[in-house]
């Protein structure tokens, strides 16, 4: 068995082999030269003072780290960047976490413009900015100095794509959008540090030098101290007749200043707000440029104290003197950390820093990802326990690796309720690990209660190909929103109905796609011993394990039937409460009932004797397809009062389910006439 196994799989590993030296070859990298290189890595420290400096962003307060972490997942589509050897600068090797990276953007600017971190999907996007690039590969990484040339081009382009609706819009303008929020998302980090800070002009005059005696060196100055001394500038505007010679000569000498301000205050809409605001009765928090915005409300030096405190003064400083470190890693690391103590305190003096450290340990932890290793893990020990008894305790590792998985699930999942302060289901993300969860909860206790192995191979697939689902989910969020823990939709912001119909249906969607899992398992294990037997009848061991099987999936739709019906009904109430009636043959209610009436067909079918183990197994493969179409297809749909989770790119892989479950099906009733009708016949003693 083993020599034929091996025989099977060898060319195939040979293959992936093979793909795997030719996707891991190294292009020959490109030197770089900068004037200001990074000549160590960040400090410890440093790189933990920055991710904890909480930022106000799409509502809610959130760590930086989460901030600097979604910009490189959408640039990047991954949380790592390696400095390739060959570069020429000292940090060659290094591998960047964005933390690391953010640092770069602001305070080595010059060197991280030459990082490969900006992801291209398709090669015909660079052409249609009109860029090309010899050794490269379709789909491939480029840094924002290879990018730039295509800038103007790409903006065009973007401009029109965003006027189109998002469901017209072609794959590559959706890539070139991405490409051009990316490099977006690099000038807004880039500013958070050069919005700090104030240029005086070419050759500022000697008044303004001996106002601000910092600038002498570089004609820059903080922010914080121009709006300190913002008065000052005032009474020499107050001191001078409008319209006379000395007052245009004022203008032109602070016509450097003011066009700094300016161009901090049009970066306001774009900037993260990282200043929380001194009255506890406001929510809003502001950035730097709402600072600058306010410094033109200042009419004189009696409301000056009224515009700004000493806080707001002090973060605008702070973060000047990152900038103005000029590339001294050492000094802009101690601006980092006076800049974070500084912001700190302030967010905590109003209670808005509660959460933040447990969602950076959130973000550090990595649950998902590590519950993927652990169920990949699991699984590949499962395999290999079944090839011969001597790998039989594999399975113990299996049980290990699928229970530690289930565990990183549960803890992710309690860890964003805590941050959230609501149940664990309200967005398609946190569906997508709440149904891969119960999924795998139900197929350990199936595996308890049979041991026949299946629920256990079965448990942990289904754990892998979930929390890939979910990476490749939280990949879409980070590109269109930012973040996988927004805001709701004001409908949905009821505690209450989230706990009892949404996780009641969603436990649902969970059993009616496990039951499809199974029925894929359960076809094919009885076409393969159909296969073998040669029109022969089944032996009493196959067909009790084939027997057991069937019953775990009938046992399965049940499960799901009483959970769809249940969390229908409660829908129902949910929508007399904030609509006005119980049901309104909306999209989303009409896909409930889709589920419940096929879950009610298969039971009555199995009750009726219309159908047995091979019927049921094929009507819950055909029912993955229905929950699919219920859970994901009809919010592409735009209409109804539930058109509000609309996912784009997701029609295409909808699609391609739905033509490989119709192929299965129509395979399997080609197999049951060829190999199962034949060996239904008495067994012979």
């Amino acid at each position: 068995m083993i020599d034929r196994l091996i025989r099977g799989v060898a060319p195939l590993v040979c293959v992936l082999s093979a793909l795997l030296l030719a996707g891991c070859s190294k292009r020959p990298v490109t030197e770089v030269e900068v004037e200001q290189a990074r000549a160590e890595r960040w400090s410890d420290d440093v790189v933990e003072a920055f991710a904890a400096i909480p930022v106000q962003d799409r509502g809610r307060v959130k760590p930086m780290g989460t901030y600097v972490g979604f910009r490189m997942l959408a640039a990047n589509g991954k949380r790592k960047h390696t400095i390739p050897e060959g570069t020429g600068l000292p940090t060659d090797g290094e591998r960047l976490d964005p933390v690391r990276w953010a640092l770069d953007v602001i305070v080595f600017p010059e060197q991280a413009r030459h990082y490969e971190v900006f992801l291209v999907n398709d090669s015909a996007v660079l052409e249609q900015i009109g860029l090309s690039f010899e050794g490269r590969k379709r789909r491939d990484r480029y840094s924002y100095a290879q990018l730039e040339p295509g800038r103007d081009e790409l903006e065009r382009r973007a401009s029109a794509a965003r006027a189109k609706d998002s469901k017209a819009r072609s794959r590559i303008e959706s890539q070139i959008l991405a490409l051009q929020q990316a490099l977006f998302g690099f000038d807004l980090l880039r500013a958070i540090a050069a919005t700090s800070t104030i240029s005086l002009g070419e050759e500022p005059s000697g008044r303004l030098v001996e106002l601000f005696p910092e600038a002498e060196d570089g004609g820059r100055v903080s922010l914080g101290h121009a709006l300190e001394r913002w008065p000052t500038i005032l009474e020499w505007v107050q001191s001078t007749e409008r319209g006379s010679p000395e007052a245009e000569a004022l203008l032109g000498e602070l016509a450097g200043l003011d066009a700094g301000v300016s161009r901090v205050i049009s970066a306001a809409p774009f900037l993260p707000a990282i200043v929380a605001p001194a009255d506890p009765g406001a929510e809003a928090w502001s950035n730097l440029g709402d600072l600058a915005l306010r410094m033109k409300s200042v009419t004189g030096a009696s409301d000056h104290a009224s515009v700004y405190d000493a806080g707001e003064l002090e973060a605008a400083t702070v973060f000047g003197r990152i900038q103005l470190s000029e590339g001294d890693q050492r000094a802009a690391g101690e601006a980092i950390l006076a800049a974070s103590e500084s912001l700190v305190a302030r967010a905590s003096a109003r209670g808005d820093y509660g959460d933040v450290p447990l969602e950076a340990s959130y973000y550090k932890a990595d649950y998902f990802y590590r519950a993927l290793t652990l169920f990949l893990l699991g699984f590949l020990a499962v395999v290999i326990s079944w090839m011969t008894s001597r790998f039989a305790k594999m399975r113990l590792i299996g049980w290990g690796a699928g229970i530690g998985g289930l565990l990183l699930v549960s803890a992710g999942v309690t860890v964003r309720c805590l941050l959230l302060d609501r149940p664990p289901v309200a967005t398609l993300y946190e569906t997508i690990l709440f149904i891969t969860a119960v999924a795998v909860l139900v197929c350990f206790v199936m595996e308890r209660m049979t041991k026949h192995q299946v629920g256990l191979a079965v448990g942990l697939a289904i754990g892998a190909a979930g929390m890939f689902l979910a990476s490749r989910y939280e990949l879409h969020e980070a590109a269109t929103q930012g973040d996988t823990m927004g805001g709701l939709v004001a409908v949905l912001n009821t505690n209450f109905w989230l706990a009892t119909h949404v996780v009641t249906v969603t436990m649902g969607y969970s059993a009616g796609l496990l039951a499809a899992v199974l029925g894929h398992v359960w076809v094919v294990r009885r076409l393969v011993a159909g296969f073998k037997a040669r029109g022969e009848a089944l032996s009493s061991e196959q067909r009790a394990s084939l027997n057991s099987l069937g019953k775990m999936i009938y046992g399965v739709i049940c499960f799901g039937l009483l959970f769809s019906v249940v969390g229908t009904i409660l829908g129902g109430v949910w929508a007399n409460d904030s609509w006005g009636r119980f049901w309104g043959w909306d999209p989303k209610e009409n896909g409930a009932l889709m589920i419940v009436l096929y879950e009610l067909a298969i039971v009555h079918a199995r009750l009726g004797g219309y159908v047995k183990h091979f019927g049921i197994a094929t009507m819950a493969v055909l029912g993955g397809a229905v929950v699919a179409f219920s859970w994901w297809h009809v919010n592409l749909l735009g209409v109804g009062l539930h058109s509000y989770g609309f996912t784009d790119g997701v029609a295409g892989v909808l699609r391609s389910y739905y033509t490989f479950v119709a192929v299965f099906v129509l395979l399997s009733l080609v197999g049951y006439m060829a190999f199962v009708r034949p060996s239904r016949k008495p067994v012979v003693a």
